[in-house]
């Protein structure tokens, strides 16, 4: 059985968090396939960097920051996405924060104050491509 690679020629993705460890690696396979690719965090360096890697690639892409908790910065994402783009095709969420703590005293700690905010950070870009 022999592998055909994915196709993904015409596609446009955004990539939050797509400027560093797994979200840099996805945005680089996404492009590798044929999709144009918005690489996005809030640091600006990051941002050009990671453009540049995917022009790099012969892919399209635009150089734009945005914050999961800042519901604004999503929405003005995705509007530049598909003014320029003209749709967005895959939304991938890789953006995250890490505080190494052991969950159990992050819990005693801080309660679900924690829990809360990485759900709203996971679920905050899905909600401004859905216009909910």
């Amino acid at each position: 059985m022999s592998f055909t690679p994915l196709d993904l020629t015409g596609r446009v993705a955004v990539v939050i968090g797509g400027t560093s460890g797994i979200g840099r690696a996805l945005a680089h396979g996404l492009a590798e396939a044929g999709a144009d690719v918005v690489p996005t965090s809030r640091r600006a360096e990051q941002v050009e960097a990671a453009a540049k890697e995917i022009e790099q690639r012969g892919r399209r892409t635009l150089r734009l920051t945005s914050d999961v908790s800042n519901r604004g910065s999503l929405e003005q994402l995705l509007q530049k996405t598909v003014s320029d783009f003209g749709k967005v095709d895959i939304l991938v969420n890789s953006a995250g924060k890490t505080k190494r703590t052991p969950t159990l005293t992050c819990l005693k700690q801080n309660g679900t104050t924690s829990w809360r905010r990485t759900l709203q950070a996971f679920c905050g870009p899905a909600r401004s491509s859905a216009g909910t």
